[in-house]
């Protein structure tokens, strides 16, 4: 995959860029390997609830978190998605450029995608901030953004790109998938948080012997074609037995989902939160209404996939 990166003129004014966070539109699990990582074949789609970042050089390396999740445990120091990804463009740059304008660098983060709920939302902080950072220094090529997007994680090197795609090995080798018009979502959050290494560990127990993670061709057929219908009977997650045994309330949620007339529940990557397929915009909005009053959920947000990747909205 190519994203449209990145040849622009040095700036030492503030940068904001956007970027949408994801779902796991079919989540294959294989075995793990030697080095503890399950071999993937995934689909994910970006949605339309989008992270804006603003990258302020000059400052003191603060981090201020705030918008719609604003209060959530988000940290704040070195460990922050955005701050890492940012850091290891520092590491791969400095040797052969001035990443000065780099390093003491004031990040604000309006938080619009559901914090620990499997959405990407710390992974769009990353992919927003290696974008702005590029923009900051004249352009960085498209190899090293994407190298430094896997070593924060698969789905940074996802969310650079958006649309929909085809991820293999642990999600970060990428292949452009077709998709015709829209799809509508609707993401109901759970005020509870599964810890992802945790439903790994519980799919090895819940499957010994894993048949080798593929992508049913009708889930590639159903994206483009644009049907709704198709991709509701072709579509899995894979993880999905590991999440509910950990939180049983999720397959009530999900029951009252399909109950509600959703074609499809799906776990949104390592969950908690459940992606529910509606046919329109209509459809959506009446699922919406239904879920945000079912017991377990904390939200029910509705959205659309594809969207675009990380991109910058507003530059000085």
């Amino acid at each position: 995959m190519s994203a449209q990166l990145h040849s622009c003129p040095k700036t030492q004014t503030p940068v904001k860029v956007q970027a949408p966070g994801k779902i796991n539109v079919h989540l294959g699990v294989g075995g793990a390997g030697e080095d503890g990582y399950h071999e993937l074949a995934t689909v994910f789609q970006a949605l339309n609830l989008n992270e804006t970042l603003t990258l302020i050089p000059g400052g003191s390396s603060s981090i201020v978190v705030g918008g719609r999740y604003g209060d959530a445990e988000v940290p704040q120091d070195e460990s922050n998605f955005a701050r890492k990804a940012i850091n290891l463009l520092i590491a791969a740059l400095e040797d052969d450029r001035d990443v000065d304008v780099l390093r003491d660098l004031d990040i604000v983060i309006d938080k619009q995608v559901p914090v620990a709920g499997g959405m990407g939302g710390g992974s769009a902080d990353a992919a927003a901030a290696l974008v702005g950072a590029a923009h900051l220094i004249g352009g960085v090529e498209e190899s090293i953004l994407q190298e430094c997007a896997v070593a924060v994680g698969a789905d940074v090197a996802f969310l650079l790109h958006g649309g929909t795609a085809i991820g293999h090995g642990r999600g970060e080798k990428l292949s452009p998938v077709l998709t015709r018009g829209s799809f509508h979502w609707v993401m109901a959050t759970s005020a509870g948080q599964l810890s992802t290494p945790a439903m790994y560990a519980r799919f090895d127990e819940l499957t010994p012997d894993p048949e080798p993670a593929v992508v049913p061709a009708e889930v590639l057929t159903a994206l483009a074609a644009g049907d709704p219908d198709t991709l509701a009977t072709a579509a899995a997650n894979d993880l999905t037995d590991a999440a509910i045994s950990a939180m049983p309330e999720l397959a009530e949620v999900m029951e009252a989902g399909r109950d509600a007339g959703a074609l499809l529940p799906l776990l949104s990557g390592s969950g908690p939160t459940i992606g529910f397929l509606a046919r329109d915009a209509h459809h959506a909005l009446d699922l919406a209404v239904l879920l945000q009053a079912t017991r377990g959920v904390k939200e029910a947000l509705r959205t659309t996939g594809p969207a675009s990747g990380a991109h910058v909205i507003e530059s000085h």
